[in-house]
């Protein structure tokens, strides 16, 4: 099931890099559906895996280890089912433009990059 994912996203950067890139691209030049394709395997993926210690993380530094280890564990766990279950929606849905352009549900996008998640505006 992983490799057919894969394949579907890949088929989807292959297929997007032809004449009519530009009116479904942004900025990076990347097909915003493979973008969101890539973007859900990778929540789905590591959603829970790197969401726990990031959340545990940002809230020892905002309140102390005592509440990072105790809450941070749980809103970090909750956050990590969210963000997976978020990213399976994205990779059944990577075709269609919902939400509207193919926006992102959470912020920051991808699970390792730098801040506490929540969702996107």
């Amino acid at each position: 099931m992983k490799i057919k994912l894969l394949g579907m996203a890949v088929l989807g950067l292959v297929v997007g890099s032809g004449p009519f890139t530009d009116v479904f691209a942004d900025e990076s030049g990347a097909p915003r559906f493979a973008q969101k394709a890539v973007r859900g395997l990778t929540n789905a993926g590591l959603g829970v895996v790197v969401e726990v210690p990031k959340t545990i993380y940002y809230d020892t530094l905002e309140d102390g280890p005592l509440y990072g280890l105790t809450v941070g564990v749980l809103e970090g766990l909750s956050w990590g089912i969210a963000r997976t279950l978020a990213g399976v929606y994205e990779v059944v849905t990577f075709t269609f433009p919902v939400p509207e352009g193919y926006r992102p549900i959470y912020q920051p996008h991808f699970p390792f990059e730098a801040g506490k998640t929540d969702l996107a505006e």
